[in-house]
Formats: structure tokens, sequence, C-alpha cells
């Protein structure tokens, strides 16, 4: 009887163990589906910008919810952050590439993800099952 209580509380701390990768993997996917989203708006405004001609008064964000009314000046190039505060001018086509590619690596890292997802979750479930079967048999 002990050595079957010794394995059902293994198995219980493995289960837990899962359980919390679990959790991990679903706030990451969250995390990935926020930056998702706001590379999809990115984009979105990239396109928009394309039909904004140069002398039109725009809102430009100062912070979050905190904006300027400026004129643009020109509105085929941008000035891109491309990392440790490096900026560069990039056309609107260019620019649209980077994020295009972006979304499509944040894609594939979803993909990755669920599937890892779905392999611990199944694992879950095995483990549920032979816990409850263990502790059915200690039971009795």
């Amino acid at each position: 009887m002990k050595e079957k209580e010794e394995k059902l509380q293994k198995l219980y701390m493995e289960f837990q163990v899962l359980e919390q990768q679990i959790k991990q993997l679903e706030k990451q996917n969250t995390m990935l589906n926020n930056q998702l989203m706001e590379l999809m708006m990115t984009n979105q405004g990239l396109e928009d910008t394309k039909k904004i001609k140069e002398g039109t008064e725009i809102l430009t964000p100062l912070s979050s919810g905190i904006y300027a009314k400026a004129q643009l000046k020109d509105s085929k190039n941008l000035i891109v952050n491309v990392g440790s505060s490096i900026t560069v001018v990039k056309d609107v086509n260019s620019a649209k590439k980077m994020i295009e590619d972006q979304i499509e690596e944040i894609k594939k890292l979803q993909e990755n993800l669920v599937d890892q997802l779905q392999t611990q979750t199944t694992k879950a479930a095995s483990l549920e099952q032979e816990i409850n079967t263990i502790a059915s048999e200690i039971k009795k």
C-alpha cells in the first residue's frame, strides 16, 4: 500500500509541474496574441499612411492616449527604430515588409506554442487518469 501512496505522490507532483507549465504556455500565448494584434494594427496603419497626402494634418502619439496635431511633411519615408535606439529611414513598403515578417515569425512561434500546449495537456490528462486510478485503488 505504501508503494502505491508514494507513486501517487510522485505522480501528483509531476501533474502539478505540468499544470504550471501549461499556465506558463497559455500566458506566453496571450502575450504573443497581443503582439500579433499590435503588429497587425501597425501594418494597417502603414497601409493607411500610403493614402495620406503630404501636408495633411494628422494626430501623432506622444504617449499612451496623448496625441498632438501635426502636419505630415513626408508620406513616403518613415523613421524606423531597428533596436538599441538606432533608427533608419525606410520607405513605407519596406517598413510594411518588416512588420509582415514579424507577423509571420509570431505566427510560427504561436504554432509551436500551441503544439507544446497540446502535448502538455495530453500528458496532464493521462497523468490525471493514472492518479485517479491509483487513488481509487488505495481507498479500497
